[in-house]
């Protein structure tokens, strides 16, 4: 990540600037839900997938919606965004299933 992007993780959510683009992942009365700048997924719904790759020296992350890549990206291999949105996606997948 360079000086500009940043990212943050708290209770209710998951927030990176990668780009010039708002990424994240947030609670919400509905339910979780994940955004790239205005547009927002539902995560209630079946129809998202994440592909994370650990490379050889860098990360690659796929979000797909209804099967058509929102968005892709590359992070460095010592940026710990990768791990950071897989943990926090399981962490709240497994308290939903724990609910």
């Amino acid at each position: 990540m360079s000086n500009e992007e940043r990212e943050f993780m708290t209770k209710e959510g998951f927030f990176t600037v990668i780009e010039g683009k708002m990424i994240g992942v947030y609670l919400s009365s509905e339910g979780p839900k994940m955004f790239m700048n205005q547009e927002v997924f539902d995560l209630r719904y079946p129809c998202w997938d994440v592909e994370m790759v650990m490379g050889k020296n860098s990360h690659l992350l796929s979000f797909y919606w209804y099967g058509e890549v929102k968005f892709s990206f590359r992070c460095g291999f010592v940026n710990d965004l990768f791990l950071s949105l897989y943990d926090y996606l399981s962490c709240r997948l497994e308290t939903r299933r724990l609910a």
